[in-house]
């Protein structure tokens, strides 16, 4: 990761700990406020935060790197459900690379 795109990683998960921590957010019925525990890079485009909450609850979000215009961070607190289907991402991204680079030599005549 490079060092602009950790800069802007460290700025959104400040966002992140102070948007979640305001005692007026709606669905804050518990008035938690949210610290951060750790940053995990997981990949050069995405990371992990995890954050200890004022209930002595954790909660963990997903960072991900959009690479437009001057790119930032988007996130969102993961569910099982969306781990279950990321799981299967990896197969379906082989198949695409297994389409596609017959496709590049194509282009290369």
């Amino acid at each position: 990761m490079n060092k602009q795109i950790a800069i802007k990683l460290y700025e959104k998960v400040e966002q992140i700990a102070a948007r979640f921590s305001n005692p007026e957010r709606m669905n804050n019925n518990n008035k938690e406020v949210f610290n951060l525990d750790c940053i995990r890079p997981l990949s050069e485009f995405t990371a992990m935060a995890r954050f200890n909450k004022s209930s002595g609850k954790r909660a963990i979000a997903f960072l991900y790197f959009i690479n437009q215009g001057s790119g930032y961070w988007a996130y969102f607190f993961p569910k099982e459900s969306h781990v279950y289907g990321m799981q299967k991402l990896p197969k379906l991204l082989e198949e695409i690379e297994r389409f596609n680079l017959p496709k590049n030599k194509e282009l290369i005549k």
